[in-house]
């Protein structure tokens, strides 16, 4: 198991802003609001399979952040 400094080395967060598991969702909740602003952007003319691709990367790397996040250690 990672503790939370390894996590934001891998995950190139600053360890600034994850000292807790409580920062990490705080972290995810931002993320998540972002993804949100690039859908909307594209929401007009549609979404390209080269940005279909680029968000799908970033969920899955989302996902693999929480889910270290979840077992990580202190």
């Amino acid at each position: 198991m990672a503790n939370l400094q390894q996590i934001a080395k891998k995950f190139r967060v600053s360890d600034n802003f994850l000292n807790s598991k409580e920062d990490a969702l705080l972290i995810v909740a931002s993320s998540m609001v972002d993804l949100i602003g690039e859908l909307n952007r594209n929401e007009k003319r549609g979404i390209d399979e080269n940005q279909k691709q680029s968000l799908i990367t970033k969920l899955e790397k989302l996902g693999d952040f929480c889910k270290e996040v979840k077992n990580s250690t202190f």
